[in-house]
């Protein structure tokens, strides 16, 4: 068989960028189509290797509400993560409201905001271009076709430089 990202397809049907072994949440009946939590596929090996390099914990830097910081542990951040692609190459990148407050402003948003996310995904190689298009949903082009799990594994890779950057913005030091 040959590699799983050379377009080919594997594992009862499903397309060369599904995640190899692991059936998709959702596909919207077309097996083209692959939708992922980030905690199906945290046993990843590329996933897995990304996650080792996380602390065990991290803080918002954000308030939640007044005087309240979340914590969220490595497992609690693939929860919070989903995305999807019906080619490979254009993904759906998401995240639940608690990873907001570790990454950009709710409460405290100004116009000079730099947008962290979109400026740590688009540096990464074999980036074409991000589209930020909601709170919570990013629009990434890639130049080859990505499995979904090496996809969550630069996914976490660019929310934990941007939770770093946007604590630096704020003059917060993590403990981390």
């Amino acid at each position: 068989m040959r590699s799983p990202s050379d377009g080919t397809k594997h594992a009862a049907g499903l397309p060369a960028y599904a995640a190899p072994g692991i059936i998709p949440l959702d596909g919207y009946g077309d097996l083209r189509n692959v939708v992922y939590s980030g905690g199906q596929l945290a046993a990843c090996a590329t996933v897995a290797v990304v996650l080792d390099a996380i602390p065990p914990v991290l803080t918002s830097v954000e308030e939640a509400w007044p005087g309240h910081t979340l914590a969220l542990t490595r497992a609690q951040l693939c929860v919070e993560l989903s995305l999807g692609t019906g080619d490979g190459l254009n993904w759906t990148l998401s995240f639940g409201d608690a990873v907001g407050y570790l990454v950009q402003p709710y409460q405290s948003h100004q116009e000079s905001d730099p947008d962290l996310l979109v400026e740590e995904l688009a540096a990464q190689p074999d980036v074409d271009s991000v589209n930020h298009h909601d709170t919570e949903s990013f629009e990434v082009r890639m130049a080859r076709v990505y499995r979904a799990d090496e996809m969550l594994a630069r996914w976490l890779d660019a929310i934990v430089k941007a939770h770093r950057s946007f604590a630096r913005h704020r003059g917060i030091a993590l403990p981390y």
